[in-house]
């Protein structure tokens, strides 16, 4: 079972990236929001990976942390949730936001990642609530509480970018990695420094 992998990326995709580990090729399905952060082609990366055996195959699925690989495992166990539309709600949410999503029977919010029908969301709601408090961390709501209160360029950042057609996890995530490095006072530097980090990862 590979449950890691370190080296360089060879390439990246829409929706898989190739990596170089002395010398072999391994590609492995990603979240949008992975792939967002993985840098250039020729950087060097770990991705916590979780491998599917089927009859005519063997895929790959790597995740940017061991949480984001235990929710992509929980969705799994979800009757009527396979292993690419685990991979493609966490690409829509973030699993801090699916568990909070969870926990608060949102089924509309749940119900805007692809794939997930209002049946299916309900299931979520219904099978995966209890088991996903330790996916909400103090420091989750307090970046929310404090978004509300005093981040509107980083929001307004945030809504352009999804305008644009990025999807809510590439963008915040793009607009967190921003204000970070410093543009935190004015929407279009954060806007900026957003599209050249995800340009830099296509």
């Amino acid at each position: 079972m590979i449950s890691q992998l370190r080296g360089k990326v060879a390439s990246i995709e829409r929706d898989a990236i190739v990596l170089d580990v002395g010398g072999i090729g391994f590609s492995v399905s990603v979240t949008s929001g992975t792939r967002a952060t993985l840098g250039r082609i020729g950087e060097e990366v770990r991705l916590f990976t979780a491998m599917v055996i089927r009859d005519d195959c063997v895929n790959l699925y790597g995740f940017e942390s061991v949480e984001e690989r235990e929710f992509f495992h929980m969705l799994c166990e979800v009757k009527g949730i396979g292993p690419k539309t685990a991979l493609s709600i966490l690409s829509s949410l973030s699993p801090e936001t699916l568990s909070m999503a969870i926990s608060s029977g949102d089924i509309a919010m749940l119900a805007t990642a692809p794939g997930v029908g209002k049946r299916t969301a309900e299931r979520l709601a219904v099978e995966l609530k209890g088991k996903v408090g330790q996916f909400i961390s103090d420091e989750f709501i307090e970046r929310g509480a404090s978004a509300n209160a005093d981040s509107t360029a980083a929001q307004d950042a945030i809504s352009a970018l999804v305008s644009l057609g990025y999807l809510p996890v590439e963008a915040e995530r793009a607009v967190a990695a921003a204000v970070a490095a410093g543009y935190s006072d004015d929407a279009s530097a954060i806007i900026r420094a957003a599209l050249s980090r995800m340009s830099r990862a296509e």
